[in-house]
C-alpha cells in the first residue's frame, strides 16, 4: 500500500512569510477552441512539499540534481510526534526522550500538528513552530540521519527569521543532508518500510517540489 505524504499544488498553497504564490496561466484551453489544454505554470522552487538541498544555504554545497536518486529512497524512517502550536519550538528536550528512536532513522519526520492550520493561510505561513538552533545540532550528531522532515511550511519561523537561516546553516552546511518542508503528516501510516521522495530534477536552482510515497 502507498500513502501520499506531499500536498497538491495550488493557486491557493500557502507561501512562507507570505511569498509569492503560484500562478497559472491557460497557454491553450480545449474550452476556448484550442484542440488540447497547455498551462504556463508560474512558482517559486520552495513552494508546498519541497526538499531543500544542501545548495540552499551552502553555497559550495550540492543543488538538487547533483544527487543520485538513491539518496531520495529511505529504508529506515522515522516519525515521531512532538506537539507544538503557534509560534512554538523544537528544542534538544523534546527530541533527548526518542532519541533509540531518532538513532535508527535514516528520514526522521517531526509532526507537530500543526498541519491542522494549512487552511488558515495567515497563521500558517507566519505563525509556524520551528526547530531551534540547538535541536539542529543535537541532529546533526546521529550519523545514520541524511533527511529531516516537517508538517509546517518551514524549519523557520517568519518571527524569528535569523535563527531559522542559522538553523538551515547547520543542517546544511558541509555534509549531504535534505530538509523537506510542509509534508503532509496526518494520515501517516503506523508502520512504513520506505519513503521514496520524488524531485523536479531542474538545472540550475538549489532545491525543488517533490512527491513523497509512503510504502507500507
Amino acid at each position: 500500500m502507498i500513502f501520499l505524504l506531499s500536498h497538491h499544488l495550488s493557486e491557493a498553497t500557502p507561501t512562507f512569510a507570505g511569498g509569492p504564490p503560484m500562478k497559472i496561466q491557460g497557454l491553450k484551453e480545449i474550452e476556448n477552441g484550442d484542440s488540447s489544454n497547455s498551462y504556463i505554470i508560474t512558482m517559486q522552487n520552495h513552494l508546498g512539499t519541497h526538499i531543500d538541498a544542501p545548495r540552499h544555504f551552502d553555497p559550495n554545497g550540492k543543488p538538487i540534481t547533483s544527487f543520485s536518486i538513491d539518496s531520495f529512497i529511505f529504508t529506515s524512517p522515522k516519525l515521531i510526534d512532538i506537539p507544538k502550536g503557534a509560534l512554538g519550538s523544537i528544542q534538544v528536550s523534546d527530541l533527548e526522550p526518542l532519541r533509540d528512536k531518532i538513532s535508527d532513522a535514516d528520514l526522521l519526520m517531526i509532526r507537530t500538528g500543526f498541519q491542522e492550520y494549512r487552511s488558515d493561510t495567515q497563521k500558517y505561513s507566519f505563525s509556524n513552530p520551528s526547530i531551534s538552533i540547538e535541536a539542529a545540532k543535537y541532529l546533526t550528531t546521529f550519523s545514520n540521519l541524511r533527511a529531516i522532515g516537517f508538517d509546517t511550511i518551514s524549519a523557520a519561523c517568519p518571527d524569528r527569521r535569523e535563527e531559522g537561516r542559522t538553523t538551515h546553516r547547520v543542517l546544511l552546511t558541509d555534509r549531504d543532508f535534505f530538509i523537506v518542508e510542509d509534508m503532509d503528516l496526518k494520515q501517516y501510516p503506523t508502520d512504513c518500510n520506505r519513503v521514496l521522495i520524488i524531485p523536479i530534477f531542474i538545472e540550475g536552482v538549489d532545491s525543488s517540489p517533490c512527491t513523497i510515497l509512503a510504502e507500507v
